[in-house]
């Protein structure tokens, strides 16, 4: 996997120009990440598949504003960010506007039912899930991508101090709530 945020410059220009198979060869070429981090944010493949699409949209449509085309892959990681966050926030509004009584004929699942490995990453999911959106979209793109801080910071728009301090204690934080899982 590349972790580098350079791309091919000329590439850029071309779909800049308005030509559709350069705009689809870096489609091919970020596609996979964009995806990993958008279903590492969200947990449902369908949303992510959705919200890499409206990205890549957006991006099309937005691609002759970009001002540096060494710049495309923080930037379209930027569109895709704010999409998470505005999907992670109408989350928050379904949720708060759902009925408890759909929940209580539906069947808990139960962890001993698991084998350890499952029941392992299943306690770093539910872990996770306990994150801020800007600190999951942090541990993803560093853990699970290999992005440097200061390549996040890139992406996300942010201080390179401030993501730096957010990884690390969003890594503290997720210490502490697995070994709570453990010692229970």
């Amino acid at each position: 996997m590349v972790t580098s945020l350079d791309i091919d410059v000329t590439l850029v220009d071309a779909a800049r120009s308005g030509d559709p198979e350069s705009f689809a060869r870096l489609y091919e070429r970020v596609e996979a990440d964009l995806y990993k981090y958008a279903l590492y944010t969200l947990g449902n493949p369908h949303d992510a598949e959705d919200a890499v699409s409206e990205a890549f949209v957006e991006a099309w449509r937005g691609l002759k504003n970009l001002r540096e085309p060494a710049a495309f892959k923080a930037w379209i990681f930027r569109i895709l960010s704010i999409r998470l966050k505005r999907r992670i926030s109408g989350y928050i509004r379904q949720k708060n506007e759902l009925d408890i009584e759909d929940f209580i004929s539906s069947p808990a699942l139960s962890t001993e039912d698991l084998s350890p490995g499952v029941s392992d990453r299943t306690d770093l999911l539910r872990a996770l899930d306990t994150l801020k959106p800007e600190e999951r979209m942090i541990v993803v793109l560093h853990a699970l991508h290999g992005y440097t801080t200061k390549q996040i910071a890139q992406m996300l728009g942010r201080p390179h101090g401030t993501v730096s301090s957010k990884l690390h204690r969003t890594l503290l934080k997720l210490r502490r709530l697995l070994e709570e899982e453990v010692s229970v």
